[in-house]
């Protein structure tokens, strides 16, 4: 494995952005899903216009094999939404860091 002098310049800035993506807390894996659905009480609106019907955002994801869905409260949106975007983010970082290696192998560099 190279030291971090023997790294690119291009290379350095990948790592030093992946340790700002890793700083805060909170990482996420999966997709928000927004529904808008039927309350069931009889007296709400919802039960006679579809178009009126309640808005629930929910947390798509995979866990041990099996679709799951997790329902997010509205004062947790921000937090979540937070926290899927960073999860992207660093997927997307490694993916850059990946392929440089990738070129390396490649290239048989050391």
């Amino acid at each position: 494995m190279p030291s971090r002098t023997d790294q690119s310049v291009a290379e350095r800035r990948l790592y030093s952005k992946l340790r700002q993506l890793l700083t805060p807390p909170g990482l996420l894996r999966g997709n928000l899903v927004e529904m808008h659905r039927a309350c069931g009480k009889t007296t709400c609106r919802c039960a006679r216009d579809p178009t009126a019907r309640h808005r629930a955002l929910y947390l798509g994801l995979s866990l041990q094999g099996r679709r799951r869905m997790v329902y997010i409260p509205p004062a947790w949106e921000a937090d979540v939404r937070r926290w899927v975007a960073r999860h992207a983010q660093v997927r997307a970082v490694l993916e850059q860091i990946a392929l440089r290696y990738l070129e390396r192998v490649q290239r048989r560099e050391g």
